[in-house]
């Protein structure tokens, strides 16, 4: 129930997570001759794993679990959750190739990576709203 209530921003979270990463690593690689820019289906694999209805387990397990497999012993234990993105990395189309083959423009980077960066944010929000409100309703407050 409250793996229910909470995947949505849980998965939109790791998925930011990643995607700061990626970011980062093409702002550090600006100046790097022929490095391609990437960045992550972010919507896409969010739509898969969240869609109403998605009874599809090959889309489901298209997030794996970071740290290798994870295994219950008991019914009693609680399932196995997502705990990092493996989303596809795709090579971003270049608005300007530079002369040397890079295809990364910083200040089109920085932006993107401020605006995953609020956005990371605001899931830690909604999350933080979810808890507060589980934590409440157990309080019968």
């Amino acid at each position: 129930m409250i793996d229910k209530y909470l995947s949505t921003h849980a998965n939109a979270l790791q998925m930011r997570a990643r995607r700061t990463e990626v970011l980062a690593s093409n702002i550090a690689n600006a100046d790097t001759p022929g490095y391609k820019a990437r960045d992550l289906a972010f919507a896409e694999v969010l739509r898969d794993v969240n869609g109403p209805g998605n009874t599809n387990p090959a889309k489901a397990n298209r997030l794996k679990l970071a740290g290798g497999s994870l295994h219950t012993t008991n019914s009693g234990h609680i399932s196995k959750g997502v705990s990092s993105p493996n989303a596809q990395l795709m090579y971003r189309q270049p608005e300007q190739t530079s002369l040397d083959g890079n295809t990364v423009d910083k200040d089109l980077e920085q932006a993107r990576f401020a605006e995953n960066t609020v956005r990371y944010q605001a899931s830690l929000e909604f999350i933080n709203s979810r808890v507060g409100g589980l934590i409440r309703a157990l309080r019968s407050e």
